[in-house]
């Protein structure tokens, strides 16, 4: 396999049921914590580790598209860890017994300067900041999205002692992106609509 692919399967109630064997390294890359270990992971639903309302409905979305046996394009996103931008595409396919294979594929990295912001270790404050899920960007004011070192230079965080908590979500342009493929334009605007109350 390559080091490049990372695989889990989840089964037709959504549990993790396997990872890649290459999970560990990926893991390692990202700053994970030690609650991330397959042996933490497999058994547990995919929804245990993915908790914002918008990524949870993309996700449900693609896999009621792949069960009911329609295709699935590569969905673009971004899985960034400290040291590095990474640029992935997430591949959904149906496999029997209605258990989905969730491949991320990294199409290219970018190494940049340590952001403390993305350090499992750094300390945090009571603060929450909203990072996007698929782009990486974090909200600098409500419905305003910048890449991380912008925003933070705009949020004057590089000079705080302690970073914001991550809460995680979809940003618009993302959200409109990925959705527009899996529901009508009606569905989509009403969707958007309510987020946006």
């Amino acid at each position: 396999m390559s080091e490049n692919a990372f695989i889990y399967i989840v089964d037709s109630t959504d549990t993790i049921v396997s990872v890649s064997d290459n999970w560990h390294s990926f893991g390692d890359g990202n700053a994970w914590d030690g609650s991330l270990r397959p042996e933490d992971v497999i058994g547990h639903k995919l929804w245990d580790f993915i908790q914002d309302p918008e990524t949870q409905h993309l996700y449900k979305a693609v896999f009621r598209r792949v069960r009911s046996g329609r295709g699935s394009r590569p969905i673009p996103f971004r899985c960034d860890s400290p040291v590095e931008r990474r640029f992935l595409e997430l591949l959904i396919k149906a496999l029997p017994d209605e258990q989905v294979e969730i491949t991320s594929k990294i199409l290219r990295r970018e190494p940049r300067e340590p952001v403390r912001l993305l350090e499992a270790d750094t300390p945090r404050s009571k603060d929450l900041l909203k990072i996007c899920s698929m782009c990486k960007k974090i909200e600098i004011s409500p419905g305003q999205w910048a890449e991380i070192e912008e925003g933070l230079f705009h949020l004057r965080l590089f000079e705080a002692d302690e970073m914001p908590q991550l809460s995680h979500g979809l940003c618009h342009q993302c959200y409109r992106a990925v959705m527009e493929e899996y529901h009508d334009s009606k569905t989509l605007s009403k969707s958007v609509d309510r987020e946006e109350e």
